[in-house]
């Protein structure tokens, strides 16, 4: 059963915030947010960078999501928001796809480039459950609450959930800007186009998943799955492909992306470009 996400009628706020909450976000995200996303390139400061990947997430997406939906749509909607953020009440099958499909999918996409593993460590389950929570609880959790829950859906209601997500994917790529400048200019172009190119499917995975659940907990378990089945969490070692292929480190850290790419089209296929998004009218934020 679809589940329509409606909230009330919001209490709008006058002003210019009201009128541009997206340009408002952005604008923090892309200096204050970034600054702590390239601390590590220039302070040098021997903290383990994923501290402050962290700290973007935290500081830079999740704060200012919050912040203005409080002050654009009121108190009621924030409240709804956070709701969202530990709404567990979603059908088991849901879990499948999140904590199986995703990493199963990755993993085959190993199997296909690189052969079958030749050695499966007795721990395997272990490091994905460990990587998974270290990557879920302070970073992708706060990463898809602002992602989904404030930009997709806001982009959704004005110009549909197919566009919100072609949009979407390219801002969602930039985000990971500090990642790819210390590969030189040329080929950190080269690698922010693929991420552009593959992140608008995921964007059409994460648009289905909020339009048929409305959960911020199982739209951070989809990504935080992806992530521990193959870069990690960026602490305490590598996701579970790593840890199969423990020479091809920097091929497998690109198969959940893949794995993101193909389930996503298959969904916006399946789906007729709907991702969920209910027929009825919707009042939404």
């Amino acid at each position: 059963m679809v589940h329509t996400l409606q909230t009330p009628i919001p209490v709008r706020r006058a002003g210019w915030l009201a009128r541009h909450p997206l340009t408002a976000f952005f604008a923090w995200f892309f200096t204050v947010g970034q600054a702590f996303a390239f601390a590590p390139l220039v302070l040098h400061t021997g903290v383990p960078d994923q501290l402050f990947i962290v700290g973007s997430s935290v500081v830079g997406l999740l704060l200012p999501a919050l912040v203005l939906t409080r002050m654009v749509d009121g108190p009621e909607a924030l409240r709804g928001l956070l709701r969202r953020f530990v709404d567990w009440r979603v059908s088991p099958g849901w879990y499948a796809l999140a904590l199986l499909v995703v990493p199963a999918v990755a993993v085959g996409f190993g199997v296909l480039f690189l052969g079958a593993p030749e050695d499966v460590p007795a721990s395997l389950a272990a490091v994905f459950v460990v990587q998974l929570a270290l990557t879920l609880v302070p970073n992708n959790w706060a990463e898809e609450g602002a992602w989904s829950g404030f930009v997709q859906a806001r982009l959704q209601a004005r110009h549909g959930p197919v566009r919100a997500a072609v949009i979407a994917g390219p801002l969602f790529a930039l985000q990971h800007v500090s990642l790819a400048v210390g590969n030189g200019p040329v080929l950190a172009v080269i690698l922010l186009a693929g991420l552009a190119v593959v992140a608008i499917p995921f964007r059409f995975l994460t648009g289905w998943i909020w339009n048929r659940t409305g959960s911020l907990l199982l739209l951070g378990l989809v990504h935080a799955a992806g992530n521990a089945a193959a870069p990690g969490a960026g602490f305490g070692g590598g996701g579970l492909l790593r840890q199969l292929y423990p020479a091809d480190q920097t091929t497998v850290g690109v198969f959940h992306l893949l794995a993101f790419f193909v389930i996503g089209l298959v969904v916006v296929a399946a789906t007729k470009g709907r991702l969920g998004r209910s027929t009825r009218k919707e009042l939404t934020k």
